[in-house]
């Protein structure tokens, strides 16, 4: 992935760089690897959903995977200003909160996004196993909202404003992609029996599913270049709705 990637300074911090470099949170170049991968160490086996596209990293979680509003916010404005120079067309958000209330300046900043015609596609949240799960709310009920689909059980049947707003479900279970480097198996729910041929780990989790979406967001793109960040979720939401909700790449239209 390196000749396609460009990474840029980090937001994890408030104000400034770290004065050295710091682990990436691992996870995130799992990500990256599900949405475009080119799977060259596996021979094209483990390639992303997008391998063509190319990737601008901007990093606002910690090697821990830790973030905050503030530091989302500060990198979508980066790309708001950045978008056109890097033809940034879709963005994924693979990250979480477990606020009950919707954050305005994050709502705010990824509705700038969209309505400047990038396609923002968010996860929804992972069900920690409770029976009183309450799915948090959307970030914005225009943007793309992602679910496992192995999870959908877990989600309300009828979508309100009050709970988890869920555009349309992925495949987020044992999912294999990209092994960084800086994987920390000392964290929690962190397996090496995971790994998968050297190079590679399987992952479950929204922030997995996620991705799919993103790459197959940035496919028809490809194929038709005009279409708004609207007319790209409608296609993917019907596409999704004939498939019980699913969408799997042999879901795009043509």
């Amino acid at each position: 992935m390196a000749a396609r990637s460009i990474f840029l300074p980090p937001f994890a911090y408030e104000y400034a760089a770290p004065p050295v470099p710091y682990p990436s949170f691992a996870p995130a170049t799992h990500v990256t690897g599900i949405a475009c991968g080119n799977g060259t160490l596996s021979g094209g086996r483990y390639q992303g959903i997008a391998p063509q596209a190319h990737i601008i990293s901007l990093k606002i979680l910690d090697a821990m995977g830790q973030g905050t509003s503030l530091r989302a916010i500060r990198a979508m404005r980066w790309i708001l200003d950045n978008a056109p120079q890097y033809n940034i067309k879709v963005v994924n958000l693979s990250i979480g909160t477990n606020d009950r209330r919707v954050h305005r300046p994050l709502q705010e900043a990824v509705e700038s996004l969209w309505h400047k015609g990038i396609v923002v596609v968010a996860a929804a949240a992972n069900p920690d196993g409770g029976t009183h799960f309450l799915p948090p709310p959307s970030l914005s009920p225009s943007i793309l909202s992602v679910g496992t689909w192995e999870d959908r059980e877990w989600f309300p049947a009828k979508q309100t404003t009050s709970g988890g707003q869920t555009d349309l479900w992925e495949h987020g279970e044992n999912i294999i992609s990209v092994l960084s480097p800086d994987y920390n198996f000392s964290l929690q729910n962190r397996f090496k029996s995971s790994i998968v041929d050297h190079s590679y780990i399987a992952m479950s989790g929204a922030s997995m599913a996620t991705p799919m979406v993103s790459g197959m967001a940035a496919c028809l793109l490809e194929r038709f270049p005009s279409l708004t960040p609207s007319q790209v979720k409608q296609r993917l939401c019907a596409a999704a709705e004939k498939n019980g909700g699913l969408l799997e790449p042999s879901c795009l239209p043509e």
